[in-house]
């Protein structure tokens, strides 16, 4: 093994990323679940809505922020020579190799977010069918980074260096 990577996790990062999906579950919850409540029991409506809201306000960044935080503490990227091999997953584990030969393209994204933490996405994409890890609901939340057209090593600290090491190994196994 060359060297070995771990993504880095900001918990606050993780937090604000799944904002948007916490606030369309407080309301979902509230009024499926709430109206669900009071027609069954009879209870009056808002008091329902508003329990039921604030269990999933605080329930889905619970989720969210432990699930990703136990995902990458599993998570673990190794460069041999020839070829990466990941690990991840705690409540599923994926494992996964990608030879560099078959790498067809080598992306550094640095969001805005990741800036602010000096942190980084290298993305090695294959020529297999499938779809990228984008197009995963879950991706933001930290879990699922397998896809079948290549492979996001996540949040990963120092995101210049990594990727000009990743790009060496690449265009070698090229030649």
């Amino acid at each position: 093994m060359i060297f070995s990577l771990r993504p880095v996790f900001v918990g606050w990062i993780a937090l604000l990323v799944q904002l948007p999906i916490q606030l369309f579950f407080t309301v979902w919850s509230g009024g499926f679940f709430g109206g669900l409540a009071s027609s069954i029991w009879f209870v009056p409506g808002i008091s329902s809505f508003v329990f039921l809201g604030v269990c999933a306000f605080v329930g889905v960044p619970l989720v969210a922020y432990f699930g990703k935080k136990l995902n990458y503490s599993r998570t673990e990227y190794s460069f041999f020579s020839d070829r990466l091999e990941f690990e991840e997953g705690f409540f599923s584990r994926n494992r996964k190799v990608v030879k560099y030969r078959d790498v067809k393209e080598v992306t550094l994204r640095e969001g805005i977010l990741q800036r602010s933490v000096r942190l980084g996405t290298i993305y090695l994409a294959t020529l297999a069918t499938g779809s990228g890890p984008s197009n995963n609901p879950f991706f933001s939340l930290g879990f699922g980074n397998v896809s079948a057209s290549g492979i996001a090593v996540r949040d990963v600290q120092n995101p210049g260096e990594v990727y000009d090491k990743i790009r060496k190994l690449v265009d070698a196994s090229a030649n």
